[in-house]
C-alpha cells in the first residue's frame, strides 16, 4: 500500500513537471511571431561552429533560439545531435545541393540527425546536372549562371517532384529555398513562379528567402499573397538601405544584411499577412558582413523579433 501511495505521488508530480515544461515552451513560443518557435540558419554563425561547435550552439540554445537549421551535414550526426539536445536544439532541417540526394546516405544523415526538411539550396543547371557545384565558388558559377533558362527551371520541377514522393516514403519533407537569381523573369513569370506552379503540392513546398527576393527587387509580401499555402518555411534576412537590385548568384557577397529591425523590410506588415498563410517555420539568416559580431547581431535579430 505504501509502495502504491509513492509511486502514485512521484507519478502525478512528474506529470505535473512535464504539463509545466510543455507550458512554458508554449509561453516562449506565443512571445514569438506566429505562435512559433524561433529558429536560426547555421550559416550565419559558421565561423564561430567551426571552432567551438558545442559552446556556439548552448549561446545560440541561451539566446532563446529553440530551432536550427543546417547549411552541411556535420561530420558526426550522433554527436552534433546530441549538442543540439544539450542546448535544447531541435535540428528542423538543412539545406543540400540537388545532386547530393543522389545518395542514399545524405537521406540517412537526414534521418538520423531528426530532420523533418530536405532544403534544396539553389538550381541545378541542365546541362551541368552531373558535376558537383558544392565546391565551386560565385565567380566560377556566374557565368554559368546567366545561361539559366526557363526550361532549365522546369527540369528542375521535374527532379523536385520524383525526389519530393522519394523522400516522402522515409517521412521526410522536400523543399525549395529561393536565391536572388530565381526572381529573374521569363515572360511574365519569375523562376520561382515556375518551380512553384511546376511542382505537386504535397511533394514539395517552399521557403521563401526574404532577403534574396528584395534584393532581386521583388517584393516577399506579394509572394506570401499569391502562395499562402506553397511557402511554409521562411528565411528572415533583410538588407540595409541602399542596397542595389540584382539577381546574380552572388548577392549574398553584395551590399550589407541589416539585423531584424535595422534593415527596409516592414516586418509587422510582412507578419500580419503571413498570419493569413500556412508558414510553420522561420530561420533567422544573416549572410556576409553585419553591423556586430555575429554572435551579437543573430541576438539582436531574436530581440527585435520577440517585439512583433
Amino acid at each position: 500500500m505504501r509502495t502504491s501511495r509513492r509511486a502514485f505521488v512521484r507519478d502525478v508530480g512528474a506529470a505535473t513537471t512535464l504539463v509545466a515544461l510543455g507550458s512554458m515552451v508554449a509561453q516562449r513560443a506565443r512571445a514569438y511571431p506566429l505562435g512559433l518557435n524561433p529558429g536560426l540558419q547555421l550559416w550565419s554563425v559558421r565561423d564561430s561552429l567551426e571552432s567551438d561547435q558545442a559552446g556556439t550552439l548552448r549561446k545560440i540554445g541561451a539566446m532563446g533560439y529553440r530551432e536550427v537549421e543546417l547549411y552541411e551535414l556535420p561530420r558526426s550526426s550522433i554527436e552534433f545531435k546530441k549538442q543540439c539536445a544539450d542546448a535544447g536544439l531541435t535540428i528542423t532541417g538543412g539545406h543540400f545541393h540537388l545532386q547530393s540526394l543522389k545518395d542514399r546516405r545524405t537521406i540517412e544523415a537526414a534521418l538520423q540527425l531528426g530532420m523533418h526538411y530536405i532544403i534544396v539550396r539553389f538550381p541545378t543547371l541542365r546541362s551541368i546536372r552531373d558535376r558537383d557545384i558544392s565546391n565551386m565558388n560565385a565567380r566560377e558559377l556566374n557565368p554559368l549562371y546567366e545561361k539559366i533558362t526557363a526550361d532549365d527551371y522546369k527540369w528542375n520541377a521535374e527532379q523536385f517532384n520524383r525526389h519530393g514522393a522519394e523522400v516522402k516514403r522515409d517521412g521526410l519533407q522536400l523543399g525549395y529555398h529561393n536565391h536572388a537569381i530565381d526572381l529573374k523573369t521569363f515572360g511574365k513569370q519569375s523562376a520561382l513562379e515556375v518551380l512553384i506552379e511546376s511542382t505537386d503540392p504535397d511533394l514539395v513546398v517552399f521557403e521563401m528567402d526574404c532577403g534574396h527576393v528584395i534584393h532581386a527587387g521583388a517584393d516577399p509580401i506579394a509572394y506570401l499573397r499569391k502562395y499562402p499555402k506553397r511557402i511554409q518555411l521562411l528565411h528572415l534576412k533583410d538588407l540595409k538601405a541602399g542596397y542595389g537590385i540584382s539577381a546574380s548568384i552572388d548577392t549574398e557577397e553584395k551590399d550589407t544584411n541589416a539585423e531584424l529591425g535595422a534593415g527596409v523590410i516592414d516586418w509587422k506588415a510582412f507578419f500580419q499577412v503571413a498570419a493569413q498563410g500556412n508558414i510553420k517555420h522561420y530561420f533567422v539568416e544573416h549572410e556576409g558582413k553585419m553591423a556586430h559580431s555575429h554572435l551579437e547581431s543573430i541576438a539582436n535579430s531574436l530581440r527585435y523579433l520577440k517585439t512583433l
